[in-house]
C-alpha cells in the first residue's frame, strides 16, 4: 500500500466515519434466539470463511439447539457435531464446515457456561460491557477478545469496543501506533492496551472507537484491493 500515506488513510477513515455515524442505530438487541445466533457466528467465524459461518449459525438456529436445557454438555456437543458435518448451502453450493467436532465442543461448553450463571443470555450481556467481555474471554469457548467485541457490537450492547482485527492493526502500524508483527492479539490484557490507543486516535478525530475500527476496515480493504490491483 506503499501510494497510500497515513495521512491520506487517515482523511479517509475520518471521512467515512463522519458517514457511519448517521447510519448507526443504537441499543441492545434484546431477543434470546437472536443474541444466541449472533454469539454462535462468532464462534464459528474463526479461521472459517463468514458466509460458511453463517450457513452453520443458521442451521443451528433452525434446530433450535442452543434453545433447550440440556442434562449435560455431551448431549448437546453430539446434536451441534451431528448438524455441523452436514453440508451446508452456501450460496447456491453445498460446502463442508471446517471444525464439526471442535466448534461443537466450543458451543456447548459455552451454551453450558452460560446455563451455569443462573441468566439467560439477554441478562448477562446487559451487564457492564467491559465485565461482559471479560467473562466471554474467560468462559466462552472459542472466543477471543476481538470475537468478543464484535459480539457486543453486533447485538447492539456497545460501540466503545474495538474490534483489532488484521485490517485495523495494518492501520494502525501505519500510523505508528501498533509496533507488533501479529495481526491478531490474543491476551485481554495486550489487547485492552491496543484498543486504548484507538481509542485515544478515536477521541482525535471525535468519533466513537467502534465506528472508527469499522471505518478503517472499510478503508483499509479498499486500499489493499486497491494495491494488489496496481500490481497485477
Amino acid at each position: 500500500m506503499n501510494n497510500y500515506t497515513p495521512e491520506a488513510l487517515s482523511r479517509a477513515v475520518k471521512a467515512l466515519c463522519a458517514d457511519l455515524d448517521t447510519r448507526i442505530e443504537c441499543g441492545l438487541i434484546s431477543d434470546e434466539r437472536y443474541l444466541w445466533w449472533e454469539l454462535s457466528c462468532c464462534i464459528l467465524s474463526s479461521q472459517v470463511p463468514y458466509p460458511l459461518a453463517v450457513a452453520a449459525a443458521d442451521i443451528i438456529d433452525k434446530e433450535q439447539l442452543l434453545h433447550n436445557s440440556y442434562e449435560n454438555c455431551d448431549e448437546l456437543i453430539t446434536l451441534l457435531y451431528a448438524v455441523l458435518k452436514r453440508p451446508l448451502e452456501v450460496e447456491g453450493k453445498k460446502r463442508s464446515y471446517r471444525f464439526p467436532k471442535a466448534k461443537a465442543e466450543q458451543l456447548a461448553a459455552t451454551h453450558t457456561a452460560v446455563a451455569q450463571t443462573g441468566k439467560s443470555l439477554n441478562s448477562l450481556v446487559s451487564c457492564d460491557v467491559y465485565y461482559v467481555r471479560a467473562w466471554l474471554v474467560a468462559n466462552a469457548h472459542g472466543i477471543g477478545p476481538k470475537q468478543a467485541s464484535m459480539f457486543l457490537r453486533n447485538c447492539g450492547a456497545t460501540y466503545d469496543l474495538a474490534i483489532l482485527d488484521r485490517h485495523v492493526l495494518d492501520y494502525m502500524s501505519a500510523l505508528g501506533i501498533y509496533s507488533g508483527s501479529q495481526s491478531s492479539i490474543s491476551g485481554l490484557n495486550k489487547y485492552g492496551q491496543y484498543e486504548n490507543k484507538l481509542r485515544d486516535h478515536a477521541e482525535q478525530m471525535n468519533c466513537q472507537v467502534g465506528l472508527l475500527d469499522w471505518a478503517i476496515w472499510i478503508v483499509m480493504r479498499v486500499a489493499k484491493r486497491n494495491y494488489q490491483e496496481e500490481l497485477a
